[in-house]
């Protein structure tokens, strides 16, 4: 049996440092913190989820590298990049397990393809029908048409999700 307990962010030096913390080191959408001169990034930040109008913290390897796009371009005096759709990862022996979004949200969570046979995903759809979050076991035709499903804030007709004769080009269209 395994129990995930969870990880509190190291902010220690950024409270000495006299900046803003809440659930880690409060930063903007371009990694700036409470004191503009200093941009963190990473698992300890606590930051805006654009797409989501929310804010929280990300602790994924695709988070800290979207973050320094973010610092960078404020760095160099370019316009942010895109909001990006969160996403994460873990290959398990022969199982891959892809994450796209996050369940903010989801009202209706629809399967797509067979559990049974290890390939399949599953859609979590807001209540309109937007594509919130995609989880693709050994699927990554899913995984990757969800993740442009939901950069796109595309909705679905669950029924067609379902319907394996419906491409995902097509769905993600």
């Amino acid at each position: 049996m395994l129990v995930g307990i969870g990880a509190a962010p190291n902010d220690m030096l950024a409270r000495a440092a006299g900046l803003a913390c809440a659930d880690g080191i409060v930063v903007d959408a371009c990694a700036r913190t409470s004191d503009l001169a200093i941009q963190a990034i990473g698992d300890c930040t606590h930051r805006p989820l654009t797409l989501y109008c929310r804010t929280g913290r990300l602790e994924s390897v695709p988070n800290a590298l979207e973050q320094a796009k973010q610092a960078a371009a404020e760095l160099c005096g370019r316009p942010p990049p895109t909001a990006e759709v969160p996403w994460f990862w873990s290959d398990q022996y022969d199982v891959r397990l892809q994450i796209a979004g996050l369940l903010f949200d989801a009202v209706e969570s629809v399967v797509r393809g067979d559990p049974a046979a290890g390939a399949f995903a599953i859609f979590h759809l807001a209540a309109d029908g937007t594509v919130q979050a995609v989880e693709a076991v050994n699927a990554p035709s899913e995984f990757m048409a969800g993740r442009a499903m939901i950069a796109r804030k595309r909705r679905a007709v669950a029924a067609r999700l379902r319907d394996l004769s419906c491409s995902m080009r097509e769905l993600a269209a």
